[in-house]
């Protein structure tokens, strides 16, 4: 479940990015929420490494 909010974060963020800039906004879409998946998926391990101290 650690790397679960990468597609779904890069799948919104090319729908959103589809409906603003067509192609060229899914791209940016895409990478844009592809980072946030990655950040959040850090912290999520993270909070679980804390937790098993």
């Amino acid at each position: 479940m650690g790397c679960l909010p990468l597609p779904l974060f890069m799948l919104l963020g090319l729908g959103i990015g589809y409906l603003v800039d067509s192609r060229a906004g899914a791209v940016w879409g895409g990478g844009i929420g592809l980072m946030i998946g990655l950040v959040l998926t850090a912290l999520l391990v993270r909070a679980m490494r804390k937790a098993n101290r």
